[in-house]
């Protein structure tokens, strides 16, 4: 009797193997990291999917990574992408539409950053919003407050600027770039299609050439991204823009040598706010019960206290309505949802990140050679266009 109950257990627990779904999901958030937690307890929740994360690198990394595995058929079902990576994923046909989550507590408003051309192709971990950091010891020594709009940002910078540091830290990539037309009303796309020399764009362009020529302005390059944060800390320029999540992320990492602080970004009167931040998405190649795990996990993901967590800590905006509401008693949480009607996904529906590098090459040939706005964003648009042709 012993031995078939003995038969029976080995059965069953060989059957519970056998029929666990395996789901490798490539990220992002750090090896060790949130992701990673959740993964844990998610496959510790339930005997069905278990969940096995690969930290691959920063989102540059993930993006070469990919690329190439999924070139090779080596790729896995499912990652963990930036927001910008979406729209080039759905254009290659590689991501998956997704069904809508059962859950009533999600914030339909934010889920729909996940959309390409009105489809769901990303779940949502959480959305960043562009804002402007300051150095709150420089403001108050000359009695400035945060600009709010473009005609204040320009004098803020000229009398924060010295001949040893500038007002105004600007890193010239297409991420910064796209929320600097973005808060000014512009766009770079139209229809899906690089629209790189249109007006708004050029203008915002020539503001950041006048905030450069009246000596105002620290520039880096796309690839000098751990420069242009030293600049900031090291005092050689006191305001910049850039995504919510990226103060608690140097926090972790260093001990700030002063005080900084958060305001919304200086915005024109038509002018939105950029969104980015983390979603799930699922590969074509993927099976149904694939795509089942990555649901489910996402539910896990979505649930209230860890939404709440995660806000606390890496400054996203939670998903979770109920999280929303508590997060709004805190005082950066106030300031960051305060945000939300304004936001539009950073890639304006369309392959921003296909079109980088023409467009960076652009800025640098615009900020530091000083070409003409106009004849810089031309030629970037030309470089776009030929690549869109391909």
């Amino acid at each position: 009797m012993r031995a078939l109950i003995l038969l029976w257990v080995l059965v069953f627990l060989g059957t519970e193997a056998f029929s666990q779904v395996n789901i490798p999901l490539w990220h992002t958030l750090g090896e060790g990291g949130l992701l990673e937690w959740e993964a844990q307890a998610f496959n510790e929740g339930q005997r069905r999917y278990r969940i096995q994360p690969r930290f691959v690198g920063d989102y540059r990394e993930l993006g070469v990574l990919l690329t190439a595995a999924l070139r090779n058929g080596t790729a896995p079902p499912a990652a963990q992408v930036e927001l910008g990576f979406l729209p080039v994923l759905v254009r290659e046909g590689l991501a998956q539409p997704l069904p809508e989550p059962s859950n009533p507590d999600l914030d339909p408003e934010l889920l729909r950053l996940g959309e390409v051309g009105g489809r769901l192709y990303g779940y949502p971990l959480g959305i960043s919003l562009a804002v402007l950091f300051y150095n709150q010891e420089a403001l108050r020594a000359r009695r400035l407050q945060p600009p709010q709009n473009f005609s204040q940002l320009l004098e803020v910078a000229e009398r924060l600027s010295s001949r040893s540091a500038k007002g105004l830290l600007f890193s010239a990539d297409v991420y910064s770039f796209a929320l600097w037309v973005l808060a000014r009303g512009g766009s770079l796309s139209f229809q899906g299609r690089p629209a790189f020399s249109g007006s708004e764009a050029v203008s915002a362009l020539e503001l950041l050439q006048i905030l450069e020529r009246q000596g105002s302005l620290q520039v880096r390059s796309a690839q000098e991204l751990f420069a242009a944060g030293a600049d900031f800390l090291r005092t050689k320029a006191f305001l910049a823009l850039g995504p919510s999540t990226l103060l608690p992320a140097v926090q972790s990492r260093t001990e700030l040598p002063f005080k900084v602080g958060i305001s919304p970004i200086p915005l024109e009167p038509k002018g939105k706010v950029a969104a980015s931040g983390s979603v799930l998405v699922v590969f074509r190649h993927a099976p149904e019960e694939v795509r089942k795990g990555i649901e489910g996990f996402y539910q896990h993901l979505a649930e209230s206290n860890r939404q709440l967590a995660l806000a606390q800590g890496a400054y996203y905006l939670p998903l979770s309505l109920k999280a929303q509401r508590s997060w709004s008693r805190e005082e950066v949480g106030r300031l960051l949802l305060g945000q939300k009607t304004k936001l539009v996904p950073w890639h304006q529906d369309s392959p921003l990140a296909l079109w980088a590098p023409a467009l960076e090459e652009a800025l640098e040939k615009a900020l530091k050679a000083r070409m003409p706005a106009r004849q810089a964003l031309e030629e970037a648009q030309r470089k776009a266009l030929a690549v869109e042709r391909r």
